[in-house]
């Protein structure tokens, strides 16, 4: 299950959509790590940054890293 895995994990790496709505880690991760005392590192990885105009991509980037609960927030295009 998620948790166990987040409790054995040296990281936590998260690949989302980009045109999606924004969730807190937790909620994607269905509450998996809320109650985990050492949470691993946890990078958030934006896919489709193609898709969205660049000052979206940053206004996504802010949300996440201050609401989120993400430590690092990548954002990508796996099309390029």
């Amino acid at each position: 299950n998620v948790r166990t895995a987040a409790i054995n994990a040296d990281c936590i790496l998260i690949v989302i959509d980009a045109c999606s709505v924004p969730e807190k880690v937790d909620d994607v991760m269905e509450g998996g790590t809320s109650d985990v005392k050492e949470k691993p590192p946890t990078l958030l990885v934006l896919n489709k940054k193609d898709l969205i105009k660049p000052g979206e991509i940053s206004n996504r980037i802010q949300w996440y890293a201050t609401f989120g609960g993400a430590d690092h927030v990548l954002p990508i295009s796996a099309k390029y």
